[in-house]
């Protein structure tokens, strides 16, 4: 299993903005665990995606990050490889999948690893954390425009 420095710091990033963070070389069986504990019913996924008007039904959202910031625990979706960024958006509980090795320290690593040989999408979202507000007096709410719980399972297989 792949870990490491920069996939030690990713993790704590993530979890010190209230995400769940989860390094395995046994996806199928971790993702299978989180969906029995949170006993989801409708999961959508952003390679079968749902319809933009039913994913308001659904319990979970799963998708692949394409890149992952260690100094932030920021999670990057690049709309040319996802094929429905409301997955990640809309569901009370967002669980994203990335490969250890699109873990980079900084944004400019992330985007450089994006760009590669092409130009980089017109459509790329970043994700830190759950969905989260703050009013003018400084009260915190999670989840009031997007997802209430963040899981982020890295594949640490070599």
């Amino acid at each position: 299993m792949i870990c490491g420095p920069m996939i030690d710091r990713f993790k704590e990033s993530v979890e010190s903005v209230s995400g769940h963070c989860i390094v395995t070389a046994e996806v199928a069986d971790v993702l299978k665990q989180i969906l029995a504990d949170l006993k989801a019913e409708r999961i959508a996924s952003s390679d079968n995606p749902p319809n933009a008007h039913d994913i308001f039904q659904y319990d979970v959202g799963i998708s692949n990050a394409q890149a992952g910031i260690a100094e932030t625990g920021t999670l990057v979706l690049d709309s040319a490889c996802e094929r429905h960024r409301l997955v990640s958006l809309v569901p009370p509980v967002h669980i994203a999948i990335i490969n250890a090795s699109a873990i980079v320290e900084t944004l400019g690593e992330a985007l450089t690893l994006l760009q590669k040989d092409k130009e980089i999408s017109p459509a790329i979202t970043f994700i830190t954390g759950p969905s989260r507000t703050a009013d003018i007096e400084l009260t915190l709410a999670i989840g009031v425009h997007g997802p209430q719980e963040l899981y982020v399972i890295v594949n640490g297989s070599k």
